[in-house]
Formats: structure tokens, C-alpha cells, sequence
């Protein structure tokens, strides 16, 4: 089956169009810290994924390819060619968007993408799906930073409510096993931004990051999160370069 269209969420702001992607098991709520602070220099969208959020479930194959082509079928919304935020799952569906249809990119700022890392940590993929307890699931979302403070009951708790939607386990499995066999995406010809996390332990950056990548010392695999105000900063310098 082909998977419904992304869900698409226009938060405001005028200007260019900003669009940003969720990582696996995440939705838009896990912008919170960057999207809303761009409304001043963007048209700033959020998305869910199929298989996550508020989105339907069904995902076809899970592949990144199909996810990108959700995607492609709620952009129409947009009134341009867009800079494009993508985190881990988010990041390689962004590189297939702009593969498959390069005239609705403007710019990528890829945080940590999926593919472009030597190794995804498969069990905290294979994990994620089956998490039952508030105890299991705090133990598996710690791994995804340095402070596990940050780590707070309520996403805890947004997190194994989510679970609890009817197929939503079992697309998130489908997804998950695509990303364990998922190739290395092609990078396209446009402006690229790297940002990853030097302590991720879900997807370690590469031993050879171009010149250009912005590395973060004590930040783990939310960097978005964990480093918002420069990961903010790198979006509004993408957002200058494209006005």
C-alpha cells in the first residue's frame, strides 16, 4: 500500500518556506525548540510522518524512498521551493525528496542523517516499537542524548501514548527495518548543511566530515534539542543565503 500523504502543519511567520522532518518514533513536537524561533525569518511548516505523529499509519514498504514521496504529495501547500530541516529518519527522506523531485529544495540542513553515519544502533531501532513501560522507555530515549535530564516524564509519557494508536507499533517496525538495510542516500547538487552530535551513539558521525559540518562537543543524537540555539543559527544562516 502507498502511504497517505505526510500530514503537513503550517506554524506561521512569512518569508521563505521552512519545512522541517522528524526522526523515527518522533513527530513535529520534536521542533519545539527550533521551529517556532524561525517565524520571524520563515514561513516555518512542520510535518508528521507517515507511521508517526498524528499522521495515518500505513507506510508502505518504510522505506525512506516512500516517505519522501509522502512528503512530496502534502508539499503542494507550500508557495515555493523550500530550505528543508531533516533529523536521522528526517534527514535521508530529505535527500530522497530532493533526489526525486529537486525543484521543491532550496537547501538541506541535515542534523545527524540516516545513512550518511557508519552504523545505526539497530537495537535501540528494534527496541523502540515494543517499549510497554514508562521504565523501559526512559532507559531507550536516554540513549539518544548526553543529559538525560532532558529526557522528561512528559516525553515519556507522549511517547508511549503514541505507541498505543491502532498498527502504529507495526509501522514503526517496517520503518525501523528499512532503516537497518537502508544504503547510502546520493547527496544532491545544492547547498548542504551538516550538524551532528559528537557523542551520538544512535548514528556516529562519519571519521570524514567535510570541512564545512558543524561537530558539537557533549551532544548526543538530538543536537536540535541538546544545542538548539546553534542549530538555530545555522538554519537562519540558510534561510539569509536562500532570501
Amino acid at each position: 500500500m502507498t502511504p497517505p500523504a505526510a500530514r503537513l502543519h503550517r506554524l506561521g511567520g512569512s518569508g521563505p518556506d521552512l519545512l522541517f522532518v522528524h526522526g523515527f518514533g518522533a513527530d513535529r513536537l520534536s521542533w519545539a525548540a527550533n521551529a517556532p524561533q524561525l517565524t520571524d525569518a520563515a514561513t516555518v511548516w512542520t510535518l508528521d510522518l507517515p507511521g508517526h505523529g498524528s499522521a495515518p499509519d500505513p507506510v508502505g514498504d518504510g522505506s525512506a524512498q516512500a516517505l519522501a514521496d509522502a512528503v512530496a504529495r502534502a508539499l503542494p501547500d507550500l508557495s515555493g521551493p523550500a530550505v528543508i530541516v531533516g533529523h536521522s529518519l528526517g534527514g535521508t527522506v530529505a535527500l530522497h525528496l530532493a533526489a526525486a523531485v529537486p525543484q521543491v529544495v532550496r537547501h538541506l540542513v541535515l542534523i545527524a542523517p540516516a545513512g550518511l553515519g557508519p552504523a545505526l544502533d539497530h537495537d535501540f531501532l528494534t527496541a523502540f516499537p515494543v517499549l510497554e513501560t514508562p521504565d523501559q522507555a526512559q532507559a531507550l530515549l536516554e540513549r539518544l542524548v548526553e543529559r538525560k535530564r532532558l529526557i522528561a516524564p512528559a516525553m515519556v509519557a507522549h511517547v508511549l501514548a503514541g505507541l498505543q494508536k491502532p498498527s502504529r507499533r507495526a509501522a514503526l517496525a517496517t520503518v525501523a527495518q528499512a532503516l537497518m538495510t537502508l544504503p547510502a542516500p546520493a547527496l544532491p547538487d545544492l547547498p548542504i548543511d551538516l550538524i551532528w552530535g559528537a557523542a551520538d551513539r544512535i548514528n556516529p558521525p562519519p571519521v570524514a566530515l567535510p570541512a564545512t559540518a558543524l561537530v558539537l562537543p557533549d551532544t548526543g543524537h538530538m543536537p536540535q534539542v541538546e544545542a538548539a540555539s546553534k542549530v538555530n543559527a545555522v538554519i537562519r544562516a540558510a534561510l539569509v543565503a536562500v532570501s
